[in-house]
């Protein structure tokens, strides 16, 4: 379902828009993550096997997300999208700040549920303010702005966090109270709290739009009853969920131990690794976000609301035949391979929110997205690092052999999403497929 409503901003403001589209993700996905680049000192203080320590980078954050996304998803399709977002970020930036203070496992565990709960409003939020604030031939690439300033969370939380830890170490926050008597991880998530509060400043500045092609009452909960009972709208969505989820395993495993495959075989001190990882995937995804981004509005002028499903059947046979590469012996082909697995999960990942902005009415968007977001994250964050840690821990390999467990672990969901996607794109590809129950 495509509507033809120009609800693009002014030229005046279409770059500042942009703009906070870019730096509200990086700055909650540096949040979210750079506990990756500082799992090691804290497994060192806590004393914590590999397991263990694979529980903090997912569960903890995923049961929260997974729950509560949805509730963010409703709200999202009929309140304020702006409050909701800002109380969103007020949360996870507390949540990092309790990160910092925690005095024991459980407590550290409990202050990743809190980022996880703020977070939860991030997603469904700015897919509905992107769907109501620009035309439907312009939400690819503001979505794939959007999916940028994500990517640039993640390679920031490494290349911020391990930067930051480098100075914690050297004694550079020793003469700030309070920091002074901290160990330097915990330094680490106090100094990078501080920027998450500036975020509803940011929002204040672009404000809240109305809404666009409702249909029907916004309040109502029939839309998404008679979204899940439209066939075959339903289940190309229901399929998507689930690629979407498989892709997510495999994605947040391997960003999760990629500096441990750096540190464990190619000895790289954790300063070195945040650059590297931080430089290689921002500046995939700086490519991949607008890139992608403009494929989907070509595709949806040519091929209609199906067309952005292209981009992600490209994405997904790129990653399932570079993942191989990991596990080759050489520290630049796990550079290259770590430049278009970020490049394909940048565009696969937009593209998904791209077609739901497109396919779907205005009071549908958010809820759609936010279903997305939490099977992702109650798959993909909550399974994908442990899978890996499970891989080395139980499938006699050892300790030193992170690559080919990454291997192990990723293709075969890689080649799962694949199978996925290409059946989605062929049920999506039809007259009709987006006929929604009791639209007219």
């Amino acid at each position: 379902m495509i509507e033809q409503q120009n609800t693009d901003p002014g030229k005046k403001r279409v770059a500042w828009f942009y703009a906070v589209l870019f730096a509200i993700p990086l700055v909650g996905y540096i949040h979210r993550l750079m506990i990756n680049i500082l799992i090691d000192p804290i497994s060192m203080d806590f004393a914590l096997t590999d397991t263990q320590a694979s529980y903090l980078q997912g569960p903890p954050f995923a049961i929260v997300y997974g729950l509560m996304v949805i509730p963010m998803g409703l709200l999202a399709d009929r309140g304020n999208r702006v409050m909701l977002l800002s109380t969103g970020a007020a949360l996870w930036s507390l949540g990092t700040v309790m990160c910092g203070i925690a005095p024991t496992f459980a407590m550290l565990f409990a202050a990743r549920m809190l980022v996880g709960l703020g977070e939860a409003a991030l997603m469904p939020a700015a897919v509905s303010l992107i769907g109501d604030s620009f035309s439907e031939n312009r939400r690819g690439l503001a979505m794939g702005i959007f999916f940028t300033g994500v990517n640039a969370g993640f390679s920031s939380a490494y290349a911020v966090g391990g930067m930051t830890l480098d100075f914690a170490e050297a004694g550079l926050f020793q003469s700030i109270p309070f920091l002074a008597d901290l160990s330097p991880w915990r330094q680490v998530f106090l100094v990078l709290s501080l920027p998450g509060f500036l975020v509803p400043l940011l929002l204040m500045t672009i404000g809240e739009p109305a809404r666009q092609n409702v249909g029907h009452n916004v309040l109502s909960t029939k839309p998404l009853r008679r979204l899940f009972s439209s066939r075959p709208l339903a289940v190309i969505l229901l399929l998507l969920m689930l690629q979407a989820a498989v892709l997510a395993v495999a994605d947040n495993g391997i960003y999760a131990w990629l500096p441990r495959l750096l540190s464990r075989l190619y000895h790289l001190e954790p300063t070195e690794i945040g650059l590297i990882l931080g430089a290689i995937v921002a500046t995939a995804g700086a490519i991949a976000g607008p890139l992608s981004g403009k494929f989907s509005d070509h595709f949806i002028k040519t091929r209609g609301a199906a067309g952005p499903l292209l981009v992600i059947v490209a994405a997904v046979a790129a990653a399932m035949l570079e993942a191989p590469m990991f596990a080759m012996g050489s520290i630049w082909l796990v550079y290259v391979a770590t430049a278009i697995w970020v490049t394909a999960m940048v565009a696969a990942s937009a593209t998904t929110f791209t077609f739901v902005s497109v396919a779907l009415p205005g009071n549908m968007r958010g809820i759609t997205a936010s279903i997305i977001t939490s099977i992702m994250a109650l798959v993909g964050l909550g399974a994908g690092p442990t899978t890996i840690a499970v891989a080395l821990e139980g499938i006699a390999i050892v300790r030193n052999k992170v690559d080919v467990a990454i291997v192990v672990a990723a293709l075969p969901f890689c080649v799962v999403a694949l199978m996925l996607i290409l059946t989605i794109w062929r049920m999506a590809d039809r007259p009709r497929a987006f006929e929604i129950k009791g639209e007219k």
